[in-house]
């Protein structure tokens, strides 16, 4: 097992649902314990009376993140997360707070192989996959600056299968059918990592029990409901649509599949890779 003071910290989260409205139902306010999400997601495409906010057009793009760029390394800022554009100081630095919105403790997945028998690709930094606009986004941050783990897990969603694999160490240990976006409003594709990790405060509700952020974001909607279009894997009050294109992008699982995730223990800066 890996970063156990990450799981720890993601572990520990107790929350409403506040980073998910891409998918379906009211953002409620971070802390917020009364359930606020609808008893049922949305599926059919937005009205021009809904918050839904689409993208004036193509997003800008980011770099496309494979298994051979996301090997399971995982940064994690030790005090504020200093990141830049390039790997010098004397660059942009990249505004990114020490939490997620969901208040989970920001991480990072890094680009590479960051074991200590590697040849870096600029020695004293690494370079990580960020949690921002354009998906595929990386910058750089300063070695001295974060903590390194690996975890073993990564994981794998086949759109074309509706299929979501976790593999440990390359073997397979968990295979789930999955619900995805639908046409207008697709799962997008490229690598990423899982952000946080939401106990929902009704496990009856769209999400189901449990929802995990992911670093990516909808193609097709800049917001949905307050939320900033954020892409997640959770849960659902509809089992019966799992395997269909019904969402504005989330990943869905049946409520026991969910579970049975979360009970892998994934770490917060695990891999994920969704693909065509």
């Amino acid at each position: 097992m890996v970063a156990g003071q990450a799981l720890a910290a993601v572990l520990s989260l107790a929350l409403a649902i506040t980073v998910l409205g891409s998918c379906a139902g009211e953002r409620p306010s971070l802390g917020t314990l009364a359930p606020s999400v609808p008893s049922t997601e949305a599926t059919t495409a937005p009205t021009s009376s809904s918050t839904t906010t689409a993208l004036p057009g193509p997003a800008v793009a980011g770099r496309v993140l494979t298994p051979d760029d996301l090997l399971g390394w995982i940064a994690t800022p030790v005090g504020d997360p200093q990141v830049f554009s390039q790997p010098s100081e004397q660059s942009d630095r990249i505004d990114i707070g020490p939490k997620t919105t969901a208040g989970a403790p920001t991480t990072f997945a890094v680009v590479g192989d960051a074991s200590a028998d590697a040849t870096p690709a600029v020695a004293g930094w690494y370079e990580v996959a960020l949690p921002t606009r354009p998906n595929g986004s990386t910058g750089w941050v300063p070695a001295d600056s974060v903590t390194l783990a690996r975890t073993p897990f990564r994981v794998f969603v086949d759109l074309g299968d509706r299929t979501l694999r976790v593999e440990e160490d390359g073997s397979g240990v968990f295979t789930a059918e999955v619900a995805i976006g639908t046409d207008d409003n697709p799962t997008p594709t490229n690598g990423t990592f899982l952000t946080e990790l939401i106990e929902n405060t009704d496990p009856d509700g769209a999400y189901g029990p449990y929802a995990f952020g992911l670093a990516l974001h909808s193609d097709t909607l800049t917001e949905f409901a307050g939320g900033p279009g954020q892409v997640g894997i959770h849960g659902t009050n509809q089992p019966a649509k799992i395997g269909q294109k019904v969402s504005h992008g989330c990943v869905r699982l049946r409520n026991s599949d969910v579970q049975d995730l979360v009970d892998l223990g994934l770490p917060l800066g695990a891999p994920v890779f969704i693909t065509a």
